[in-house]
């Protein structure tokens, strides 16, 4: 039960809430304290993924470890939170216009609307997640080279969230909310 407080606890900081927003019917998250942005729809995805991925991440002192099943392409995105034995202990969907969250072992206030808005900003292509935040005064830059790409948020000159990408590896760090965690394809097994 530990794992899954520590997780919960990663991902949906106690600020984090989520509404309508007048601009689109997606499903918005805190970006900021203040700033809150609706969630891109599925069809602004770059990188369709369907694989097994080792979830690991760490806030405050608590450290967790679990394998996802990810499926995500212009038409959704579905994970499934497994345990070792690849046994389903939850299961998040978001099809573009709400975001689905259901397992017996979480608890019912988890924002998964969070993990949704982190996918987005690893796998949808830059220039969508750049525009929607420079319509809420926010910056969003990307360096890359031959091995990896970093996508960074920024509120003025404070780095808000942080996504390192390399082959089969990604890696957010929010330093804003206090977590990081990276996630690892089969193929860097």
């Amino acid at each position: 039960f530990m794992l899954l407080s520590c997780l919960s606890s990663a991902f949906f900081a106690s600020c984090a809430t989520t509404g309508s927003s007048a601009e689109k019917q997606t499903p918005a998250v805190y970006v900021t304290n203040l700033r809150k942005v609706n969630i891109l729809t599925t069809d602004k995805i770059e990188n369709p993924v369907d694989e097994v991925q080792l979830f690991q991440g760490s806030f405050a002192d608590n450290v967790f470890s679990v394998p996802l099943y990810i499926q995500a392409d212009k038409d959704g995105l579905n994970i499934s939170i497994l345990n070792d034995f690849g046994t389903s202990l939850g299961e998040l969907s978001y099809n573009g216009t709400s975001v689905h969250f259901d397992s017996a072992l979480f608890p019912e206030n988890i924002k998964a609307e969070y993990i949704v808005w982190d996918f987005q900003l690893a796998y949808y292509r830059p220039e969508e997640i750049s525009q929607l935040l420079s319509k809420h005064k926010l910056s969003f830059s990307v360096e890359k080279d031959e091995a990896s790409e970093v996508r960074i948020i920024m509120d003025d000159h404070s780095v808000i969230e942080s996504v390192l990408i390399k082959k089969n590896f990604i890696e957010i760090k929010n330093f804003l909310r206090g977590y990081e965690y990276t996630l690892t394809g089969a193929g860097d097994e």
